[in-house]
């Protein structure tokens, strides 16, 4: 966790707390390399220390994995020729492969060691394995790892096969993958990839550094912009946090959903600042001491604005909202994640769980948000839903209390998992 720097006594004052009786620590989760570890924690945190990485490479079942992965690039490399599905392919996990990997796991598990410090401590605490919480260690360990190549699969079929996402019209692949300039593209990623296949000894290396090559040949490195949020668009308002007398206010924050736009020369959307507007009002009227806006870079495709940074630069230009009032959330790409990333964001910055909150919105989205559809929609592609809503306060606004679920990782969407 961050402990050092202007972060030091946020740390410090965020420790473990309430948050070590959950599962999970109320600090921000230390992003090395954000896009990577937002999708695959385990495997990015099997790295830390040399221990860790020396009982790993040591189990004879997954150093069998990693030769085989190995092989399967040296192979994609000198024999696929014009053959997509054989490059991608190889490096896709198997069942069997899947499964060979979780008992070794848990057998290093049973072991002790670092493997057994990693899951009980930073694992746990990091809340991206939530609701693996009541697992016991063996079992979250090979539930993490099951649901990190089953996230490296879904990157390679998307941004490697063309397969559609969940939403195609904004998520899918950037280029036609039937051109030669699209293969030639791959067999070069693999190229590069195979040349320094020799320093890929852990098991999970090579089809993970293939995953990544991808997303970043696509452009879709989404997850990780304008992280570390604490230590950048987010300071002022996590310090303010911190000396927050919380009793004053009737509600926690106020969360305002984003709104996409069709035009590429409009960075925020008719709809969306008036959304704001409806924020503004009962922030001055002293509904609650933050205003929390939630967006991503959505619509249209792959645009370079983030709805939740033209709110901010809106609700601060336009509306004179001082900056340490606002939190930015700009990672969500649907009002499913727009209220699940806020409930991360209010537990990460020690925001009180328990206090009422207001989701503040136009009339069509606020019904929707209270629907059964909507909650229906949530456990499909969430598995939870990640907010419980106790009542409408007016036609714009619901209350609500976010749940202990929303910390958990979504390997299945790599934009904002």
């Amino acid at each position: 966790m961050r402990t050092v720097g202007a972060l030091g006594a946020m740390a410090v004052w965020l420790a473990l707390s309430a948050g070590a009786q959950e599962g999970a620590a109320r600090a921000p989760v230390e992003w090395r390399a954000p896009v990577q570890d937002k999708n695959f924690y385990l495997l990015s945190a099997m790295k830390w220390t040399p221990e860790l990485e020396r009982e790993i490479r040591s189990e004879a079942r997954l150093a069998g994995l990693a030769a085989a992965k190995r092989a399967a690039l040296k192979h994609a490399d000198e024999g696929c020729g014009k053959e997509l599905a054989c490059y991608t392919g190889g490096l896709e996990w198997k069942d069997g492969e899947i499964s060979a990997a979780a008992g070794a796991l848990r057998e290093l598990y049973s072991r002790g060691g670092a493997v057994r410090k990693l899951v009980d401590g930073p694992l746990r605490r990091s809340g991206m394995f939530q609701r693996y919480h009541s697992k016991p260690g063996d079992e979250l360990l090979a539930q993490a790892w099951e649901d990190a190549a089953r996230g490296i699969n879904n990157i390679i079929e998307v941004y490697g096969n063309g397969r559609n996402p969940r939403y195609p019209a904004i998520d899918s692949i950037s280029y036609d993958v039937t051109s030669a300039s699209y293969l030639l593209m791959i067999r070069t990623l693999v190229a590069v990839l195979d040349e320094d296949s020799a320093g890929m000894t852990l098991f999970f290396q090579p089809s993970l550094r293939f995953a990544m090559g991808l997303l970043d040949a696509n452009h879709r490195d989404e997850a990780g912009r304008l992280e570390p949020l604490e230590a950048g668009e987010n300071r002022e308002a996590v310090r303010r946090i911190a000396s927050m007398d919380w009793g004053r206010y009737p509600y926690s924050v106020i969360v305002v959903p984003g709104s996409g736009t069709d035009r590429v020369s409009f960075h925020l959307s008719a709809i969306g600042k008036l959304r704001l507007e409806l924020a503004v009002r009962r922030y001055r009227q002293g509904r609650a001491p933050l205003i929390l806006v939630s967006g991503g870079y959505v619509h249209p495709a792959q645009t370079p604005f983030a709805e939740a940074m033209e709110m901010k630069k809106s609700l601060m230009t336009e509306f004179g909202v001082p900056g340490d009032a606002i939190l930015v959330e700009p990672h969500a790409r649907h009002t499913t994640t727009n209220l699940r990333n806020a409930g991360r964001q209010m537990w990460r910055y020690g925001i009180p769980f328990d206090k009422p909150a207001l989701i503040t919105t136009d009339t069509e989205q606020s019904s929707a948000i209270e629907s059964q559809a909507f909650s229906e929609r949530c456990v499909r592609e969430l598995g939870y839903v990640p907010v419980r809503l106790r009542g409408r306060v007016s036609r714009f606004d619901l209350e609500f209390v976010a749940v202990m679920d929303c910390l958990q990782a979504d390997a299945s969407d790599p934009l904002d998992p």
